[in-house]
């Protein structure tokens, strides 16, 4: 029992956390790829 609970924490964890790495790194890298000239005429 205490070993599914542990599993089930771990997988949310990693969840959590690919997640989180996913929608902060795709933004920043598609910012980064841009020109300054026309990251500034985009917004």
């Amino acid at each position: 029992m205490l070993g599914m609970i542990i599993g089930v924490g771990a997988l949310a964890f990693l969840f959590a956390v690919g997640t989180g790495v996913f929608f902060g790194f795709y933004p920043a890298r598609k910012a980064a790829l841009l020109k300054p000239v026309e990251a500034l005429w985009r917004e």
